[in-house]
């Protein structure tokens, strides 16, 4: 449907109940470990990780349930923060970010007319963005530029763009979404909780020095509790191996996305993206991890259909 209620979904109570009881536990559990810091709590990093999720969470699930217009609508504005954010970080010229973001936001819409049309999007904006440094002239940078230009339009407009695909034409395509955000919510909150206080054993100290082996077990601890929730909550049936498998491609996808932005923050030497969001920095920085969640998830739900 282009548009539908989603408070006449059976599920969407459901879902709601769920995430206002974690996020209710999760301020409780927050209020006694930030008891000596009450006054200030509001610039408690992980108060302001918790109030952005709070406002997040109804947000994306109100769109996944509202149709197709309100799914494209969201999925067009991520990549619209998303391609602003990292065009900055990468120092585009002006002219290549507004033709960037033009392209960008025509990937999820395509993904409307079919999936055949989602691939070949790719190969004919190339075609049209080998132009720009020819028109431009730009004999010092401009080949750099057009390949900075194409890797963000397919690392954030193509990759989210897999939105769509999943909504469209995976069986319980909205469902999924909804599982798929919740997961990798979870999986980052608990990587952060348990890698922080425990964390001894560094993962990849040249692209995140945070990042540790003690944080990954959190990652696929939290992929598997968030995935083990939405199953019971949103009744998603799955394959049985699928089932016990596909949080573990969630965990990997998440862990994959976060290093990869990492290792481009580090190119440039940027902490964040952007100041967007409380707690987290740009959009950028919350969305990494699901840049590469969603086409593995895509592929594999695909693949496992097939077989």
């Amino acid at each position: 449907m282009w548009l539908s209620n989603p408070i006449a979904d059976p599920l969407f109570w459901s879902f709601i109940k769920v995430v206002g009881i974690v996020l209710g536990v999760a301020l409780v559990v927050l209020l006694v470990l930030e008891r000596r810091h009450l006054r200030e709590l509001h610039r408690r990093e992980l108060f302001r990780r918790l109030f952005t999720w709070a406002c997040i969470a109804p947000l994306y699930s109100v769109a996944i349930l509202s149709g197709r217009i309100p799914v494209l609508l969201i999925t067009c504005l991520m990549v619209f923060q998303g391609i602003r954010e990292y065009a900055t970080l990468v120092g585009l010229p002006r002219t290549y970010r507004w033709v960037l973001i033009g392209m960008g936001v025509l990937a999820p819409p395509a993904a409307l007319h079919s999936p055949l049309a989602f691939y070949v999007l790719p190969a004919l904006l190339l075609l049209l963005a080998t132009l720009q440094p020819l028109l431009i002239r730009d004999r010092r940078g401009g080949v750099r530029h057009l390949a900075f230009a194409v890797f963000g339009w397919s690392y954030v407009a193509w990759l989210l763009g897999h939105i769509m695909l999943i909504y469209l034409y995976v069986d319980q395509g909205p469902r999924l979404l909804l599982a798929l955000g919740w997961s990798v919510a979870l999986s980052d909150v608990a990587a952060f909780a348990i890698g922080k206080p425990l964390g001894r054993h560094k993962l990849a100290p040249r692209l995140s020095p945070n990042k540790t082996w003690e944080g990954v077990v959190g990652n696929f601890l939290g992929a598997y509790l968030g995935m083990g929730i939405m199953y019971v909550t949103l009744q998603l049936n799955l394959r049985g191996y699928l089932a016990w498998t596909f949080p573990a491609v969630i965990a990997a996808g998440a862990l994959w996305g976060d290093l990869l932005e990492s290792a481009i923050k580090r190119e440039f030497e940027v902490k964040d993206a952007g100041g967007w969001l409380p707690g987290f920095g740009g959009l950028l920085d919350r969305i990494d991890s699901l840049l590469l969640v969603l086409p593995l998830a895509f592929y594999t739900l695909s693949l496992t259909r097939l077989l």
